[in-house]
């Protein structure tokens, strides 16, 4: 036997484990075919192409944000050419990262749509009320300000006289009366703490990254955890939005599309010779049944057929689009029934049952105030038809100076539109309100200035609740406190602008659906890893009691479980449930004290 050297031997050891070492890291299968070998290859070099161009990509995002300028510029949510506002979210080191998202109402798209339709055959509350003239009708603004929005106003926040804005600075809430005051005063808070943890272990989740409080109204907190720590609140972020905008704009604001035309009309014929202008103001719940409404009016003025073009200007949106070019192509097509779609056709009935409703409430207002009954609208054998013959335009450097007014559609009551919103949490909704009083800024701005937050306690860079939004839980009742005290200084209550659980349609309709129906109205929030709820729980033993949870981690479905457990918890401990409302109603939602079926309502609706 040949001996072999030692150090030769170390060397061919080496070179062998080498060996194998490398076809075991390089080697395909030689069973594969030289297309799977092909792809192995391939499949490598896309890895590594993905990952160069995810760091290019990084590294680009970090200089293009360094130059994005100021903070309104970053974090506005305005539609742009490119499809779709800026949001933020953070990456698992908590670095910042701007995206651009396209906000999208196809999630309780037709919830809301439904709902606000529904709502155009309810009588119109107190507190929405304007003196704006009833129905589509006939127009006195002049056409250099076509899109006046409100009931005398111009639109935007600008144009609203200051000694009109509606003041929500009252800290004292007048929202509900405590029954029984005294009751249970002396309940330590413990048992709360206590029923919020065990709650959360039931599901598996421990309490240090969750928050959680409860107050009364008067501020008396009854039980917190991680209360002043900040939390991203998802959707009930839609709450400082909609706070914002009520209080900018007033519960009774409304947007108007101002109807004109460059021609004249020849009676004989019922043709329009010229062009139809249609100048929106920003309404977000334009819909089928409006644009039906707006060729029903023009149609009873003598008006059938336009040979000039139709001429689409301002904020206009349609059917949920935010693209004022496919927003006026929409609105041509459901003008003329004979290129109706198949939603364009289910929504007739429910223009029908607005038109029925609005003869109702006009002859109910003649009585109440003596008047001579009016006219009702003649009987349709047929749908409203326009048909236009020229071509659609959307340029906005058309001359506008001389036109000729024709008609105002106005929209329901901004109340109900952000019921709706809130009730179906319609994040494209809260985009376009929230652009309306001045992006996330000026809800952030507002909540600082009126409603008394540092620097340091919010942040809001969207205004639906999608991105990079943080606020506390003991914030969010301060928030919540501050809603509750001005629609209770307009005669209204928390359900009129956030649903009732169990009761009402959309986010919280198979929630609390049991013996506790009806006591609790929130809002919810979610998103990935992130599950909110903020509201009042109404009990008998303490009257209306606030509350947040905000939960973060986890699975939205069990966190929503483990919250509902809590707030049944609560409501058992303070004598049980107190519902504000216990069966669903049609349509709007609105208590009976504010109703009133002699008011007449405003014509155009959006839901």
């Amino acid at each position: 036997m040949t001996s072999v050297p030692l150090p030769r031997l170390k060397t061919l050891s080496i070179l062998i484990a080498f060996v194998i070492i490398s076809s075991t890291a390089f080697a395909v299968p030689a069973s594969a075919t030289s297309k799977a070998r092909r792809t192995a290859v391939k499949s490598k070099s896309v890895r590594v192409s993905v990952k160069r161009s995810v760091k290019g990509r990084s590294r680009s995002s970090q200089a293009s944000a360094r130059r994005r300028g100021s903070r309104s510029t970053r974090l506005s949510a305005r539609y742009s050419r490119r499809g779709g506002p800026l949001y933020a979210t953070r990456d698992r080191r908590g670095r910042l990262r701007w995206r651009r998202r396209v906000v999208t109402a196809s999630v309780h798209g037709v919830g809301v749509h439904n709902y606000l339709s529904e709502s155009w055959t309810q009588p119109i509350a107190a507190g929405e009320r304007a003196s704006a003239p009833s129905e589509v009708q006939s127009a006195t603004a002049t056409a250099n300000s076509p899109t006046v929005s409100g009931s005398d106003q111009k639109p935007g926040v600008q144009a609203i006289p200051p000694g009109q804005i509606a003041a929500s600075t009252n800290e004292t809430s007048r929202a509900r009366s405590v029954t029984n005051p005294g009751a249970a005063d002396s309940v330590p808070v413990n048992p709360l703490v206590a029923a919020y943890m065990d709650s959360l272990a039931a599901y598996g989740y421990g309490a240090e990254n969750q928050g959680f409080i409860v107050t009364t109204l008067k501020g008396e907190v009854l039980g917190e955890h991680n209360a002043d720590r900040l939390f991203n609140p998802a959707s009930v972020t839609k709450i400082a939005t909609s706070l914002t905008a009520i209080s900018r704009l007033g519960p009774d604001f409304s947007f108007r599309t101002a109807i004109y035309t460059d021609g004249k009309l020849d009676p004989s014929t019922g043709i329009l010779h010229g062009s139809l202008y249609v100048i929106g103001s920003g309404d977000p719940a334009f819909f089928f049944e409006n644009a039906m409404m707006i060729a029903d009016k023009l149609n009873r003025s003598g008006i059938r057929e336009v040979d000039g073009n139709l001429v689409v200007l301002g904020q206009f949106y349609f059917n949920f689009s935010a693209s004022r070019e496919a927003s006026a192509k929409a609105l041509r097509a459901t003008l003329n029934p004979e290129t109706w779609s198949a939603p364009t056709r289910e929504s007739y009935s429910r223009f029908l049952a607005i038109r029925a409703a609005e003869d109702r409430m006009s002859d109910a207002a003649a009585r109440a105030q003596g008047e001579q009954h009016p006219a009702p609208a003649p009987p349709l054998s047929s749908p409203p038809s326009l048909k236009i013959t020229g071509q659609t335009i959307t340029d906005s450097s058309v001359n506008t100076s001389k036109l000729t007014p024709l008609a105002v559609h106005t929209s329901l009551p901004l109340l109900r539109v952000l019921k709706g919103l809130n009730d179906f949490s319609n994040n494209w909704m809260a985009t376009i309100i929230g652009n309306l009083v001045g992006g996330p800024d000026a809800v952030e701005r507002f909540l600082k200035t009126d409603v008394g937050f540092r620097e340091d306690e919010i942040r809001f860079a969207t205004s639906s609740g999608l991105g990079a939004n943080a606020i506390s839980p003991r914030n969010t009742i301060t928030m919540l406190r501050k809603l509750i005290t001005y629609l209770d200084g307009k005669g209204l209550a928390l359900e009129d602008i956030l649903p009732i659980a169990g009761v009402d349609a959309g986010t919280l309709s198979k929630r609390f659906n049991d013996a506790f129906r009806g006591s609790v109205v929130a809002k919810t929030g979610t998103l990935s890893g992130v599950s909110a709820l903020a509201g009042v729980a109404y009990t008998r033993g303490r009257g209306p009691l606030l509350f947040v949870i905000y939960n973060r981690g986890g699975s939205a479905h069990t966190f929503r479980a483990a919250q509902d457990e809590t707030i049944k918890k609560l409501i058992t401990l303070y004598g049980g449930p107190s519902p504000v409302r216990g069966a669903a109603t049609t349509g709007s939602r609105f208590p009976d004290r504010s109703a009133q079926p002699g008011q007449s309502r405003a014509t155009s609706n959006s839901r």
